[in-house]
């Protein structure tokens, strides 16, 4: 039997600095964002003298830079201060008001006791740890679509009637979210709105210019090849041409050269598997939702059972799927015939 793992380990010949090719990486710098920096800044600012916050909701599409600006500037806050406790949660991920209230535990590093509690008992310790110690929460709630529903952001819009308790940065793909919240929260919370536009051409070739300076080695690729790559997407998205250059390199890696060549990056390109489509940021529930309609269009109702016998989500979370997908213009909807006042859609991919 040969042995896969034998031999020297040569390693890498053109990737130097890996991480900084991947989507969670906040570089030092932010290039063509510096305009969004300082409104998100300024909004933020009050909280570290205890004064109310703007609540900001950040839209725009996938990889145009909302999520990581922000966490760049939490970096900052975390840097510039000990006043205010930053809690970041990515709600596709905690998507139930229970899950964001044990992030928040988590960053206080409150003990609770094994029995379990409630989650407004579980509120109760956390807003009593921001009275004692007199440190207000800024909630970084991204994927905000993803909740479960409002009961979550209905404590946080009431806990600062009487005190500063919450700022609320709220991030999505989905500019009407606001829109579908009760008006409660929206009359509460008072959001400032601000939308990331998709990069240019040239602002991509700018920033994979950067990264690549960094993270690969002297003389492995040229700006043919960058320019080739940021030419190569429709809606602007960093994450996107950063993940096309990242898997370049590691095929110019694994054919033993030492220069990623155009045929690198075009074979990877036609390696593509159908409806996985990773450079989208699609989740995994909105590849499972492809692959159903694979099958030929759907109603709603039979996407909604089909889902739900595979993972526990509610309607509305579904609903935030297609949608996300419709706008990522991997499906099509149409409104099927009925007496009701709101019709029922019907799903197939484009």
């Amino acid at each position: 039997m040969p042995n896969y793992f034998g031999g020297p380990d040569t390693g890498t010949t053109i990737i130097q600095s890996e991480e900084m090719l991947l989507p969670d990486y906040i570089p030092d710098e932010l290039l063509h964002r510096d305009q969004e920096l300082q409104a998100i800044a300024g909004s933020i600012k009050p909280i570290l003298t205890r004064r109310q916050p703007q609540n900001i909701f950040i839209h725009g599409p996938s990889g145009c830079g909302k999520t990581t600006c922000v966490r760049y500037l939490v970096r900052q806050l975390l840097e510039q201060s000990s006043a205010v406790l930053p809690v970041y949660v990515n709600c596709w991920k905690d998507s139930t008001q229970m899950a964001v209230y044990n992030r928040i535990v988590e960053e206080m590093r409150l003990p609770l006791p094994r029995r379990g509690l409630a989650a407004d008992e579980v509120f109760d310790r956390i807003m009593q740890f921001i009275r004692n110690y007199r440190k207000p929460v800024l909630l970084v709630l991204d994927e905000v679509d993803g909740l479960e529903d409002d009961k979550l952001l209905y404590a946080v819009s009431r806990s600062n009637e009487k005190q500063l308790s919450f700022g609320v940065v709220a991030i999505t793909n989905n500019k009407n979210f606001l829109a579908k919240l009760d008006s409660r929260v929206r009359s509460s919370l008072r959001f400032s709105e601000m939308e990331f536009r998709e990069y240019s051409e040239e602002q991509l070739a700018a920033i994979l210019r950067t990264r690549a300076e960094r993270a690969l080695s002297a003389g492995s690729y040229d700006d043919k090849l960058l320019l080739k790559i940021a030419r190569s997407v429709e809606d602007g998205s960093a994450r996107v041409v950063l993940e096309r250059l990242w898997k370049a390199a590691k095929h110019a890696e694994a054919a033993g050269r030492q220069k990623i060549m155009l045929q690198d990056f075009e074979d990877i390109l036609s390696d593509r598997p159908a409806f996985k489509l990773p450079e989208l940021g699609l989740s995994p529930e909105e590849s499972f939702i492809l692959e159903l309609l694979k099958a030929g269009e759907l109603p709603a109702s039979r996407i909604y059972e089909r889902f739900t016998e595979k993972v526990p989500k509610t309607k509305r979370q579904i609903r935030n799927y297609l949608d996300a997908l419709e706008r990522k213009k991997l499906i099509l909807s149409r409104e099927l015939e009925s007496d009701t006042t709101i019709k029922p859609r019907a799903f197939r991919l484009r």
